[in-house]
């Protein structure tokens, strides 16, 4: 009998979606609610997989682990797809290949610091928030583990986590934190950061 390795019979299974439908490793990550090195990992063949992350891929497709896994089982069709995965493939078709990015630190304090401008001292906020309000301001996209990294390093004595979760967020993973603002940042610790 010969001997099946699973995660490369999936990898290859996941490269067969991500041709079909012209998606990359980054765009499976944000389906799955995963990071793009555990896609790229399972596509290199030298990560793990975990049942979880397996139905996450499966359902960005609108379909089950096991059925997904079946190389026998039909690709769906794009109209069949879940709304969040038609999207993400019209996104990549009108973006193009994704572009690897550096932040310049001081562009992302800025931008912050913009943003955090129109809030008052006291004002709670996700993270994620911020990095919506600074891509629909600037049309600028940051991650937002970005943006919580320069909550820690150079907005650290203006935010503050409350300990509040986001309990309305759905999904797997740990739910987002509010921030709360408790001063404003003076212009010159910014340039220093």
């Amino acid at each position: 009998m010969k001997k099946i390795v699973v995660i490369t019979e999936y990898a290859d299974i996941l490269r067969k979606y991500m041709k079909k439908f012209s998606l990359e490793a980054i765009d499976i990550a944000y389906l799955a609610n995963s990071i793009k090195k555990t896609i790229s990992s399972i596509l290199d063949h030298n990560g793990s997989l975990m049942l979880e992350t397996a139905e996450a891929i499966a359902n960005s497709f609108g379909l089950h682990y096991y059925q997904f896994g079946n190389p026998k089982y039909p690709i769906p069709p794009l109209e069949s797809l879940p709304a969040k995965t038609q999207h993400r493939i019209a996104f990549r078709k009108k973006e193009g290949l994704p572009k690897e990015k550096t932040y310049s630190r001081n562009a992302v304090n800025e931008r912050i610091k913009s943003i955090l401008a129109t809030y008052k001292i006291g004002s709670e906020f996700l993270a994620e928030e911020i990095a919506n309000k600074i891509l629909s301001k600037y049309g600028e996209t940051y991650p937002v583990s970005e943006i919580v990294d320069r909550f820690k390093k150079t907005f650290k004595s203006s935010i503050e986590k409350t300990g509040k979760k986001d309990t309305a967020r759905e999904g797997r993973g740990p739910k987002p934190i509010y921030y709360i603002l408790v001063k404003k940042e003076p212009v010159e610790t910014l340039a220093k950061n």
